[in-house]
């Protein structure tokens, strides 16, 4: 090859690299999951430890797909994390908050997060938005169990977990055509 026959290869080779890096497009060894943790930041880690078990997740060759799959693990999370707080009522029968907290705010988180699934294809810009604000039924739930001066460490933690659930679903979407 001549000199300037590899100076062009560069300078082609170059510029690819150079847009990829610009276009933060992940890298084809980069999964689409490991873009939505890496959005996490200082949590990465514990983004990967939420979702890298679940297969559906795991090959996700789309940002929708990969909404889906993750709005389906919420479903099933938040719904086990609504029957955890549906035991606490038992420990605490006469705590009004924690009773609304299982029936009302996480029926509605549940809900939610179903709704979200069918929501990827239909209007992205609401599913982005819907996911951001389904802190708010944590938030709620949290405001009650203040009010009501009830502290349990359970509940903390559920509520912990389901807001980083919450996290993890809008950081997601942001990776969907919200035009």
């Amino acid at each position: 090859m001549n000199h300037s026959t590899q100076l062009s290869l560069l300078l082609l080779i170059s510029l690819t690299f150079i847009s990829h890096a610009i276009s933060g497009s992940p890298t084809p060894s980069t999964k689409l999951y490991e873009v939505v943790c890496n959005d996490a930041e200082k949590d990465h880690d514990r983004c990967l430890k939420l979702i890298q078990d679940t297969p559906e997740i795991t090959s996700a060759k789309d940002y929708p797909t990969l909404c889906k799959a993750i709005f389906r693990l919420a479903v099933k999370k938040s719904t086990s994390a609504q029957n955890e707080v549906q035991k606490l009522v038992g420990k605490y029968p006469s705590s009004k908050a924690i009773k609304e907290c299982a029936t009302f705010d996480y029926a509605h988180l549940v809900q939610s997060f179903g709704l979200l699934i069918k929501e990827v294809d239909e209007d992205a810009k609401s599913a982005n938005y819907d996911a951001f604000v389904n802190t708010d039924h944590i938030d709620e739930c949290e405001t009650k169990l203040s009010n009501e001066h009830t502290v349990d460490p359970t509940i903390n933690t559920i509520n912990n977990d389901m807001r980083f659930l919450c996290h993890v679903s809008y950081l997601a979407t942001n990776h969907l055509d919200l035009n």
